[in-house]
């Protein structure tokens, strides 16, 4: 019977974090009524609060844990030293591929992540030293020109990225494997060395 228990908070807790992804990316945060998620997930305002103290900490749990699989995520991106041109653009389009699956996976939680909180220009910098610190590593292994700034290649790729996301990933106007495919063509041609190109 506990167990049974156990898996039905999970899933209550689970609606609820879904009702309230959806209406914060809908309504923004000072909008969405703690009366409107439950609504939303079928549930009780008692129920609401057995998981979460407040509308704050459904939002900061939301947030946090979308920014932390994002920043695994880019963290195991790093692509193999000393590859081949086709190699690496192979490597490096699937890389960028799953960024966009992520982003795609949970449209409200991007919106949220990305746009909504608070501090999203503090975390995108965040993302651009991880995505920089990548690119460096690829740097001094040869691949990219010496010569580029790779903090502002990471800005420029990541701007790239969350402009693809929001104009045309969740429009449903490309998918994720045609945008990364797009994304390497664009990125390939001016970073990489003129011996692997």
């Amino acid at each position: 019977m506990s167990k049974e228990k156990g898996l039905k908070g999970k899933e209550s807790k689970a609606r609820i974090k879904a009702a309230a992804a959806y209406e914060f990316a809908k309504h923004g945060f000072h909008q969405t009524k703690i009366s409107n998620i439950v609504k939303r997930a079928s549930l009780t305002q008692p129920a609401f609060y057995l998981y979460f103290s407040s509308k704050d900490a459904i939002f900061n749990e939301l947030v946090n844990e979308f920014r932390t699989k994002l920043c695994q995520l880019i963290e195991a991106q790093r692509l193999s030293p000393l590859m081949e041109k086709d190699e690496l653009i192979k490597q490096m389009t699937a890389s960028i591929e799953k960024l966009f699956e992520f982003f795609a996976e949970d449209p409200n939680l991007t919106r949220i992540g990305l746009v909504l909180a608070p501090d999203s220009e503090i975390f995108k910098e965040k993302l651009i030293k991880l995505v920089a610190d990548n690119l460096r590593f690829e740097q001094r292994s040869g691949t990219f020109r010496s010569e580029l700034s790779m903090e502002i290649a990471a800005v420029c790729i990541l701007g790239m990225i969350e402009q693809l996301i929001f104009q045309c990933l969740l429009k449903n106007k490309s998918n994720p494997i045609k945008l990364a495919e797009e994304v390497v063509k664009l990125v390939m041609s001016g970073m990489m060395e003129s011996g692997s190109v």
